[in-house]
């Protein structure tokens, strides 16, 4: 007996022959299988994803989205705006699929359908900023620098890889800047080449296991890379092991809150899930349970 009584699948038609035949090959034996009916809608620009997602999300049992971070970025904003909409499930498709990491949803998009119409039901947090809305991260400084560094014909040859050569060109240029923060009503002064406010626990494929990160925890962590020195450098790859105490670390700070506003002393662009069109200052909070998604069963999220 199906599982869903209608389901929707949306992916965007311009993401290139092969992966929109992954995508249809690949997901949806899966998904018809376990649904009575199932509409699959293509679309060509974001405005029409997003049109179409809000009407998708209102009809159906659940919304597949067939994309990477950006795609999911663009649903998540869409579905905010709706009351009541229908649970996301992502089949990663893109670059770097940083959320569906942080979900355990297989990065085969054969595996990744399987698991999701066996999965299960959660409520996860979001983050709204400026009015906006985030699922993964926000980030200032070296981020965005290497996002809009990254060489178009690399990307398309090297795809994850490019952005680690672009990080570290970046990185080799960077000068630090001052901010100011309040942090749930608490004021601090800091310096720094990078500042991410994390929601999810991968960026740019780079995974961070620590136990505070927690997309249901009700919380966002707040990390700022002090300095561009190889010291620092090593300090935050060294958070990809889970047993780090990040108090520990001399030039990487970290802070928790449900509500974040930076402020720097220039206007600085922000990405928020890889895409950058925000600037500075920012007014951030986190949206506890204000997302349902579909994951997987056997693999907890990465918390």
């Amino acid at each position: 007996m199906p599982k869903f009584n209608r389901s929707v699948l949306l992916y965007n038609g311009n993401a290139g022959p092969s992966t929109v035949d992954a995508v249809l090959r690949l997901a949806v034996p899966h998904l018809s299988q376990a649904s009575q009916s199932l509409e699959i809608i293509q679309t060509h620009s974001p405005e029409e994803f997003e049109t179409a997602c809000k009407l998708a999300a209102k009809r159906a049992d659940v919304l597949f989205i067939a994309g990477g971070d950006g795609t999911v970025h663009s649903a998540v904003r869409a579905l905010s705006t709706i009351e009541s909409p229908a649970p996301l499930a992502i089949l990663p498709s893109g670059t770097c699929n940083d959320f569906a990491r942080t979900l355990n949803i297989p990065l085969d998009l054969d595996l990744a359908a399987s698991e999701l119409i066996n999965g299960e039901i959660k409520e996860l947090d979001t983050g709204r900023i400026n009015g906006g809305s985030f699922l993964n991260f926000a980030g200032i400084g070296l981020i965005t620098d290497a996002s809009s560094n990254i060489d178009p014909f690399l990307k398309e040859r090297y795809g994850r890889i490019s952005y680690f050569m672009s990080a570290l060109q970046s990185m080799r240029q960077a000068t630090p800047f001052s901010m100011h923060l309040k942090i749930d009503g608490i004021s601090y002064a800091e310096e720094g080449v990078l500042v991410l406010v994390m929601n999810g626990k991968s960026i740019g494929t780079h995974n961070f296991p620590l136990a505070t990160i927690d997309p249901a925890d009700g919380l966002l962590d707040l990390f700022i890379i002090q300095t561009s020195s190889l010291a620092a450098l090593r300090e935050w790859f060294s958070l990809a092991q889970p047993e780090v105490a990040t108090e520990e670390l001399e030039h990487v700070a970290h802070y928790q809150g449900r509500s974040i506003s930076i402020t720097t002393d220039t206007e600085l662009d922000v990405d928020t899930d890889g895409e950058i069109y925000l600037k500075t200052p920012l007014d951030i909070e986190i949206l506890p349970s204000s997302l349902k998604m579909l994951v997987p069963k056997k693999g907890e999220l990465l918390i």
